[in-house]
């Protein structure tokens, strides 16, 4: 089955795309989740994919599904509550982005997260920009990756294809802890997003409730391993 959105709206023309994945320090997915919840984006649509996890969520909005789509004005957020299969990581990547070219949007911003024991300099974020991202006047002023450091996951497939489209998109990635949920990295995320393109979002419960917030992720990912563990012995 291929990998399509199922998306309500008319047009996306000039909008920004802004997505993350669960890697170092599930920074991308911290970042994204808490830019909509703080912002009130609404959700507009889904990601259908062939495999779907397995699982399920409520909020206070009600049911919460694997892979979602929100937005808030010009900026358009796709949430995955959980990584997609491995199987299909590559290609949910490439549809994502071939939906974002295709969509007619401004810009792209993937949120990730570098190993903080990497860490040179004093800045706690780094960049990594597309060509056609580079040759605006306006964007993000931080460092990029440093040369010999990569870029992995679907992330990097992200960059690919937006680089071989010639299309402006960048990787936000700021320094983060590799073993565990890193919030405070997220604050530096949203910060670093909210300063490009003129939004405001108050990152205190997010820096001041690290901790509640590493321990939710823990007991998350053992009650989704035991749950595995079981469907599939």
């Amino acid at each position: 089955m291929p990998i399509s959105l199922n998306v309500r709206g008319d047009s996306f023309k000039d909008c920004t795309l802004i997505t993350g994945f669960h890697g170092i320090g599930s920074t991308g997915y911290i970042a994204v989740s808490y830019l909509i919840h703080s912002l009130k984006a609404k959700r507009i649509g889904f990601v259908d994919v062939g495999h779907p996890p397995p699982f399920v969520s409520t909020s206070e909005e009600g049911l919460v599904t694997p892979f979602e789509v929100f937005r808030k004005g010009k900026l358009v957020f796709v949430k995955l509550e959980f990584a997609p299969h491995r199987a299909e990581e590559a290609e949910f990547a490439k549809e994502l982005a071939r939906w974002t070219i295709k969509g007619k949007f401004k810009d792209a911003v993937l949120v990730g997260g570098l190993d903080s024991n990497l860490k040179s300099g004093d800045k706690d974020v780094r960049v990594v920009p597309t060509r056609a991202y580079l040759n605006r006047k306006n964007g993000f002023k931080y460092p990029t990756l440093e040369p010999g450091l990569f870029v992995y996951g679907q992330l990097a497939v992200m960059l690919s294809e937006f680089e071989m489209h010639e299309f402006p998109a960048i990787a936000i990635l700021p320094y983060a802890s590799a073993t565990a949920a890193d919030p405070s990295a997220a604050a530096v995320a949203v910060r670093t997003i909210c300063k490009a393109y003129g939004v405001k979002v108050d990152v205190s419960d997010l820096e001041d409730g690290a901790k509640e917030i590493e321990e939710e992720f823990e007991k998350r990912m053992k009650q989704t391993s035991k749950s595995l563990k079981s469907m599939y012995g």
